[in-house]
């Protein structure tokens, strides 16, 4: 019970920030006009490099914040902020916040990042990879479930929205939204306690 309990603290928090549900909202809005096909290669190239993106700074992150100087609590309080402001956006519109782009590499640009794999996303794994082993094992087990989700909901994505309805999946955001703003302040807390600024 006690391994349920540990890994559901590390998959909740990277299901709310990376939130099928907006996301399905999203690509459903943007992907009207295409065939079956090209939705189908579009959900490939999100899930790929989203995952691909997220598993390089679940690896890498540490060196690479180490090597710019930047601290794990600076990071907490950088990526606090980037989650409660996303999680307001998502409590005021129901969706997550776009980005415009092309339909070149729609699937990479804006579905990879930084829809699935965007600042958020990204200081979150950063964030989770610095707790012990099993949090760690229990991060990269968390993203691959979280996008296989995705992948899932963007593949059946007509079908879902049938079913679900926006109305639905507009509430289903905005819960994760307020979510998502309790996990930011948390992670901005948990800084602050390291940092002896409050007990």
């Amino acid at each position: 019970m006690s391994l349920i309990i540990d890994f559901l603290k590390v998959f909740m928090p990277l299901l709310v920030v990376i939130d099928p549900f907006g996301s399905l909202a999203i690509f459903v809005s943007m992907t009207a006009s295409y065939n079956k096909d090209t939705k189908l290669s579009i959900s490939r190239d999100a899930v790929l490099y989203g995952g691909m993106i997220l598993i390089i700074f679940a690896a890498l992150g540490e060196i690479i914040i180490q090597f710019f100087g930047i601290s794990i609590e600076a990071l907490e309080i950088a990526g606090g902020i980037i989650l409660l402001l996303m999680g307001i956006e998502m409590v005021r519109e129901g969706a997550k916040p776009e980005s415009s782009s092309g339909s070149k590499n729609l699937g990479i640009v804006p579905f990879a990042t930084p829809l699935l794999a965007g600042p958020g996303a990204i200081s979150l794994v950063i964030i989770l990879m610095k707790g012990s082993l099993t949090t760690k094992i229990f991060t990269i087990v968390s993203i691959l479930i979280v996008l296989a989700l995705v992948y899932i909901f963007f593949i059946f994505s007509s079908k879902i929205l049938e079913i679900l309805g926006e109305k639905i999946m507009t509430a289903i955001t905005r819960i994760f939204g307020l979510l998502l703003a309790g996990f930011a302040i948390q992670y901005f807390l948990d800084a602050l306690i390291s940092l002896g600024l409050i007990k």
